[in-house]
């Protein structure tokens, strides 16, 4: 793994623990886009189940599903987000269903000894941040039981609503830059990380031969990314009725390629493979 992209990841990601909930995940935005993600992880993982989540953050996803009876293995190359999410964990009552790590998903390999897991995910734009994509889907694979489902929640490539957004505010350079073949630096609170916004079809590319790509939604077509926020808090209404018609589009083709983010759903493929087969970038 490229030692300085990692530690500038990890600085970014440090920093944002500090205010990740107040600026996403407890929004209105936030919670909407939250609950479309849980339908989809509450249909494929079910109590008993043991599963991977990659870029934890501060534990919501986690919690969610620990609450449903899932064990968790969480993992986050930010100690700052397990602390937050450590201390979520603690008042909950939930503490042996959760095992939360500091671990990057590039260093995903050294979780070896804790597979095969019956499933995995990662939930918004942390993916987007690992610098070898698939590298990591590789070591995914050997983590994973045969049929097992990963599904993978990233900033999509076409939100109509962030273009028209970042154009108003006369930034037309933001509002194209997801479609950049090369990584884009995104730069807050004087920290930067570099973005992949990877295509649907070479997610599927990079995943293969070990998984299959057997579906994909869209998540925050009508609803409007984060970014627009302040608007939302004064129409929580409003909001919640272009949820309800993000039911109908999620899946629907066109629609569902301008959403804020979109959810992958892989299938695991074949026998386990041998162990010279994993790797770390």
């Amino acid at each position: 793994m490229n030692i300085p992209v990692a530690h500038a990841n990890q600085a970014y990601w440090d920093l944002t623990a500090e205010n990740y909930d107040s600026i996403f995940s407890e929004t209105v935005i936030g919670r909407v886009q939250r609950d479309a993600v849980w339908r989809e992880l509450d249909k494929h993982f079910q109590a008993g189940m043991r599963i991977l989540e990659l870029n934890c953050g501060t534990g919501v996803d986690a919690v969610h599903l620990a609450g449903r009876g899932v064990q968790v293995v969480a993992c986050d190359l930010s100690s700052k987000m397990i602390e937050a999410a450590r201390r979520r964990l603690d008042a909950t009552g939930l503490d042996a269903l959760v095992d939360f790590r500091v671990l990057a998903t590039e260093k995903i390999d050294l979780l070896i000894g804790d597979g095969p897991f019956g499933g995995a995910f990662s939930n918004f734009s942390g993916l987007n941040c690992v610098r070898d994509i698939s590298q990591a889907a590789r070591n995914l694979g050997r983590l994973l039981k045969p049929g097992a489902r990963a599904l993978l929640c990233m900033v999509g490539r076409f939100s109509l609503w962030e273009m028209a957004w970042h154009l108003a505010k006369g930034k037309p350079a933001v509002a194209l830059r997801s479609f950049k073949r090369k990584p884009t630096t995104h730069i807050s609170a004087q920290k930067a990380v570099l973005v992949h916004y990877p295509s649907v079809s070479h997610m599927r590319r990079m995943f293969a031969p070990e998984f299959r790509l057997r579906g994909w939604t869209g998540v925050g077509v009508a609803v409007p990314p984060s970014c627009l926020e302040p608007v939302a808090r004064r129409v929580p209404g409003v909001v919640g009725g272009l949820a309800k018609l993000d039911r109908y589009l999620n899946r629907a083709p066109v629609f569902r390629g301008m959403a804020d983010c979109v959810l992958l759903q892989f299938e695991r493929l074949g026998e386990e493979f041998p162990s010279g087969h994993l790797s770390s970038s």
